[in-house]
């Protein structure tokens, strides 16, 4: 059986992260915006990590983070850890940016790195990392609870 075709791998996990976002009720500040997008990476990292360990997630979400940051060159600021990205000195510069870029931004890194994920393990942690997604509720990040 041939493999699907790229955008067929993008469009699912872009509709996966399409799905998620819609499920917001609200429109987040760019504060809670962040949170939810911080809390989402964070969940997919520890999922990740299960099946891949630190040196490959690390080495994929680099490449991920840099074809981001040519992209959308704010994204320069976070920083690639043991642990998953920080978001600190991107916390303190969110107020500057535009909240639909940022959206956007986050957007692309978080559909991109389901994407990679999903073509590098043959879409075996794909349902898995959809879920974990799912997960992520914005009256969590409201209430300032970490999943």
């Amino acid at each position: 059986m041939p493999n699907p075709p790229k955008t067929t791998e993008r469009s699912s996990h872009t509709e996966a992260v399409r799905t998620w976002r819609e499920t917001w009720s609200a429109t987040p500040t760019r504060t809670e915006l962040l949170d939810l997008f911080e809390r989402a990476l964070d969940g997919l990292w520890r999922r990740a990590h299960l099946s891949l360990g630190e040196i490959t997630l690390m080495a994929i979400v680099d490449r991920v983070l840099h074809d981001g940051t040519e992209r959308y060159p704010h994204l320069a600021v976070l920083k690639l850890e043991t642990s998953g990205l920080n978001f600190g000195e991107l916390r303190q510069s969110v107020q500057a940016l535009a909240e639909t870029l940022l959206e956007e931004s986050l957007t692309f890194l978080l559909g991109e790195l389901l994407r990679v994920l999903g073509t590098l393990t043959g879409e075996i942690l794909t349902p898995a990392l959809h879920a974990e997604l799912h997960r992520v509720r914005p009256e969590e990040a409201k209430k300032g609870v970490k999943v």
